[in-house]
């Protein structure tokens, strides 16, 4: 039984703290409005261990790829399945300020499409963070953006099906085939 959510005008990042949910939905905030999703599934979780695994040797020195991790915005709370930050900002911290994530990374499952493919890539480039990557499960692909100095919409540098490798500079080189990804 799911219990009893007492409605809110406007939420907070303190507000879904204090929630007695099950652990096992995602619970973020867009424009103060609460949005749940669903827990990831297989695909997804293997999409992003593989993710850690490429990008381990090819992150910059003192960064981390973590997550999923919180993320505050003015009126909003996201949770991005990986961000890459300094290993530093990780340290007693419950949530990450935009302006600490070099890379936000998103894993499109079927409960979360709108959210990954519009939403999140609006709020995370309105915020300031500087790369996005989406992937896609089925079929799978990797999709990376960058955002210009003074833009505040992602401009797509790549995007990479299966028997590819996904060859991507920014915000640091990494390369990887992205049928290691499924």
């Amino acid at each position: 039984m799911h219990p009893m959510v007492e409605m809110r005008d406007v939420w907070t990042f303190e507000d879904v703290d204090a929630l007695d949910v099950p652990d096992w939905w995602r619970y973020e905030i867009v424009d103060g409005g609460l949005v749940v999703s669903p827990s990831t599934g297989g695909d997804h979780e293997l999409a992003s261990a593989e993710l850690r695994t490429a990008m381990h040797g090819a992150l910059p020195g003192g960064t981390i790829v973590a997550g999923p991790m919180g993320v505050q915005m003015t009126r909003s709370y996201l949770v991005p399945d990986l961000v890459v930050v300094e290993r530093e900002r990780l340290r007693g911290a419950r949530t990450l300020a935009a302006t600490d994530v070099m890379l936000a990374i998103e894993i499109v499952s079927p409960g979360s499409v709108t959210m990954d493919r519009v939403t999140k890539p609006a709020k995370y480039a309105a915020a300031g963070i500087k790369a996005y990557w989406r992937v896609e499960t089925d079929p799978l692909s990797v999709t990376a953006y960058t955002l210009a100095p003074g833009a505040e919409v992602y401009t797509e540098v790549g995007s990479w099906g299966p028997s590819e490798i996904a060859r991507i500079a920014e915000p640091f080189p990494v390369e990887f085939e992205v049928d290691r990804l499924g």
